[in-house]
């Protein structure tokens, strides 16, 4: 029953995404119920292996979406990741079918006009450079009040991705001298375009499976002569005089960015190999005045005392790169090159895309929580709302089997599965149980059959027996007190609401962490209809319909029947609670 409804969803939104053609969805769908295919997630994977979706498409399906997979001339195929400003997809462009990553400033920062310049200058920065060890920036534009930059597709980790993935968080020493060589001669074409990149860091390096370096993001890099005007004007204006990551950071940056020169970059990258040598970083202190302060003040233990296999010489060049005065390094990128070209060794470098992948979408969505978050509280403190990107959404959590728990309860229970996923929404067993409260007072019978009455029902669209609306106020969240009790982390303890008044149900979005979205849309309040696809938290999809089931045997006067013995059971037991004040608790 369930099942079958949610199969029907998935194909509908399919259908109206625009990703695949519908008469090409028409003759997917017969041929997938006909190989006996009963849930939406065993669809999504099937299109996924088949080459129809990308498992980021049929993650965003499951979730109730059916808009958001195009941006502009191009279509989303996967997330690739999150940085200070904006999310980055791969994309294909729609008319050559070409392969790209798309930079998309945050939604929640078009109205920040301090980031819009700071997106723009990175584009306009990146048009400048063409280099072999410099991520290639070919276009950029706007569309739905929103900056984008066209970038060349790299299939490969971040460095720091690179050091999680491995056993120990260190590189080989004569991988780590070729990959710092590589982003050196990377460097030096920056500063002989006249820029400083200001932001040199394991997280803004790419590699490939090759070995081969890219060095990318340009948001922070500003021209050493020339465009001090724009620099000074964000600095003043918008409040982003101290520039960089403290922990990579050069002494006379952290006291005054607009100062920052070539050796600053030298001295991140220095601060940089040092990383990719030890596993840490020069001063791994938590607080970020501790760090400064070491920049400063403090001489960094030589990398060959830290790790004893790394010949001193090559401990020797990290040691000039971070000398505290900037005569006192190496006078340009290039020197460096030359410096490390005698010990490097390239090397293959393997790991998991995927795996990385699921990863970045991780990250994207706790970032994309943690800004709707901050968003939310500035709004409430204004009075005011804002809608997030369409394209904002992000694969789900892989952290946290959601449950929903029983509740105690002196009426007949009603119980269901729900089918937990991973990040792409594939099935994995359920385990959750289903108990709805029913009011102990006599003065609540009526309030209960109304809500009876009405024939409303939450379908959970993962598998599982229906939940009918019991009460015309019925919250749905973690705490022990929700009508629906679900136990996941990315769902508030009161986190939302479904109110009947006598004619419509309403859902009311109660403050949460993550919001709710009807239909694929986040919302406040929201007028339900039948059909509606309410979405919670980071897997749990339910289906507001005003029946019990219409296939696999199910007739709508069945439905009713059904129906009319809730109401009778739900009024006989709140009649007897009234009358012998007690009512046995049901099992967990």
């Amino acid at each position: 029953m369930a099942v079958t409804e949610a199969v029907e969803s998935f194909w509908m939104q399919l259908a109206q995404s625009g990703l695949v053609p519908p008469r090409q969805v028409r003759v997917l769908a017969r041929a997938l119920a006909q190989e006996g295919v009963t849930t939406d997630a065993v669809v999504a994977r099937k299109l996924v292996e088949m080459g129809h979706l990308t498992r980021y498409q049929a993650d965003r399906l499951l979730e109730g979406r059916s808009r958001g997979f195009f941006f502009d001339q191009y279509k989303l195929l996967d997330l690739l990741g999150v940085g200070g400003m904006g999310w980055v997809y791969r994309a294909a462009k729609a008319d050559t079918g070409e392969i790209f990553a798309l930079k998309v400033l945050i939604d929640q920062y078009k109205n920040d006009r301090g980031m819009v310049v700071r997106f723009e200058h990175e584009a306009r920065a990146g048009l400048k450079f063409q280099h072999d060890n410099i991520v290639r920036t070919f276009d950029c534009g706007s569309a739905g009040g929103l900056p984008y930059v066209v970038m060349e597709y790299i299939e490969g980790p971040s460095l720091l991705e690179l050091l999680r993935l491995r056993e120990r968080s260190r590189l080989a020493w004569e991988q780590a001298c070729e990959v710092i060589r590589q982003a050196a001669v990377g460097l030096q074409h920056v500063h002989e375009s006249g820029f400083v990149h200001r932001d040199v860091k394991p997280q803004n390096l790419l590699i490939d499976h090759m070995g081969h370096v890219k060095l990318l993001d340009f948001g922070l890099a500003m021209l050493r002569e020339g465009e001090s005007g724009d620099e000074f004007s964000m600095a003043m204006i918008f409040g982003h005089e101290c520039v960089g990551t403290a922990a990579f950071m050069a002494p006379e940056q952290a006291t005054d960015s607009l100062k920052a020169d070539a050796q600053s970059d030298i001295y991140s990258l220095g601060c940089t190999m040092f990383a990719i040598l030890t596993g840490d970083t020069p001063f791994p202190f938590s607080e970020t005045k501790d760090v400064l302060k070491g920049h400063q003040s403090t001489v960094p233990r030589h990398v060959s005392d830290v790790v004893p296999a790394i010949p001193r010489a090559v401990g020797d060049i990290v040691a000039k790169m971070l000398a505290k005065k900037p005569e006192d390094r190496f006078a340009t990128a290039m020197d460096v090159a030359n410096a490390l070209s005698i010990w490097s060794t390239s090397m293959p470098v393997e790991f998991d895309f995927d795996k990385i992948l699921t990863d970045r979408n991780k990250t994207a969505r706790e970032k994309l929580a943690e800004l709707q978050k901050r968003q939310r509280s500035a709004s409430n403190a204004t009075n005011s709302t804002a809608k997030p990107a369409a394209i904002s959404s992000v694969a789900g959590s892989s952290t946290g089997a959601m449950k929903i728990v029983g509740i105690e309860n002196r009426s007949p229970s009603f119980s269901s599965s729900i089918v937990r996923r991973d990040p792409f929404g594939f099935e994995h067993p359920p385990a959750i149980v289903v108990r709805q409260p029913v009011e102990d007072k006599p003065e609540g019978a009526a309030r209960i059959t109304d809500a009876l009455k009405s024939g409303m029902v939450l379908i959970p669209l993962g598998g599982g027996s229906v939940v009918p609306l019991m009460k015309d106020r019925f919250v749905i969240g973690r705490g022990a007190q929700s009508d629906l009790q679900i136990q996941d982390g990315s769902v508030s303890s009161r986190h939302c609401e479904l109110q009947f008044d006598g004619q419509q149900w309403t859902l009311n979005d109660l403050n949460s962490r993550n919001g709710v979205r009807v239909n694929g849309e986040n919302i406040k309040t929201h007028v339900l209809q039948r059909g509606d696809i309410i979405i919670i938290g980071s897997s749990l999809r339910l289906r507001f319909t005003d029946r019990l089931g219409s296939v696999g045997g199910w007739s709508s006067d069945r439905s009713r029947s059904i129906l009319k013995a809730v109401v009778a059971v739900a009024a006989l037991g709140t009649f007897m609670a009234a009358v012998f004040r007690f009512w046995p608790l049901g099992g967990q």
